[in-house]
């Protein structure tokens, strides 16, 4: 499955979606859909948003059929690979479940799909260069890029580094170091996050999808014209939070 058809999938299923998902679970599924419209053509980035997109629609049931099978093992699996989508695509997807109408009182639930019969293995050969790249290999390269950035172990919960809300301060999860903050967060005179980081990390979610929001400030904004986190100081504050308020504000 390619990003193409995880689309398609969840425009046929977004008043199921609105069953299975609460108001709050569903806000953040649209949040993640809109990072990958801004994402645009970076393969990385697009890998990123999605496997977001897939994270926030974890509370879907597992008796759900296709929808089912799409979230809790395509989306784990190296099988989903990184095709970039088309803007169109993206846009007519969001237009569609945006107008999904609003959640209501779960009724029966209705009987699972069946499962289809067994269809063509897919194949695992050794292919040329040309193979398209997984979602998987283009999320670690990502993950490898952001932490190699400048960060800063984690600060303890509670401590003045930690700020005084969860998605106040990105914290990345490095598998030889352990729990890293970016260091482009903190104010370099006090050591406190920065004002301007914690207003956008709470509207970017941090504590949901910190991997998303570091990628929002250490990748290229076309909007914004730079890397966001080189920029705080360089523009008005209003500007970095605007970009942020752009990408999400739709879903809230």
């Amino acid at each position: 499955m390619n990003t193409d058809e995880l689309l398609a999938l969840l425009v046929r299923h977004r008043e199921d979606l609105r069953r299975w998902l609460d108001d709050d679970q569903y806000r953040t599924f649209l949040t993640m859909l809109e990072r990958l419209r801004e994402a645009g053509t970076d393969p990385e980035r697009v890998a990123m948003a999605t496997m977001a997109v897939v994270r926030s629609l974890w509370p879907v049931p597992d008796d759900a059929g296709e929808l089912a099978r799409a979230v809790h093992h395509h989306g784990r699996s190296v099988a989903v690979t990184a095709a970039v989508p088309s803007q169109d695509a993206v846009l007519a997807a969001l237009e569609a479940l945006y107008a999904a109408p609003s959640s209501t009182p779960p009724g029966p639930r209705r009987e699972p799909e069946p499962e289809p019969g067994p269809g063509p293995e897919p194949t695992s050969e050794p292919g040329p260069a040309s193979e398209p790249a997984t979602v998987a290999a283009l999320v670690a390269a990502a993950k490898r890029r952001l932490l190699a950035e400048p960060s800063r172990a984690a600060a303890p919960v509670g401590s003045p580094s930690a700020g005084s809300e969860p998605a106040d301060v990105i914290v990345l999860a490095d598998p030889e170091t352990g729990p890293r903050s970016p260091d482009f967060q903190f104010d370099p005179g006090t050591g406190r996050p920065r004002d301007i980081v914690v207003r956008v990390n709470r509207i970017l979610l941090a504590d949901r999808d910190p991997w998303g929001a570091a990628d929002w400030w250490l990748g290229g904004n076309s909007w914004l014209g730079g890397r966001p986190a080189a920029l705080i100081g360089q523009i008005p504050d209003e500007r970095l939070a605007d970009a942020a308020l752009a990408l999400v504000e739709e879903g809230r």
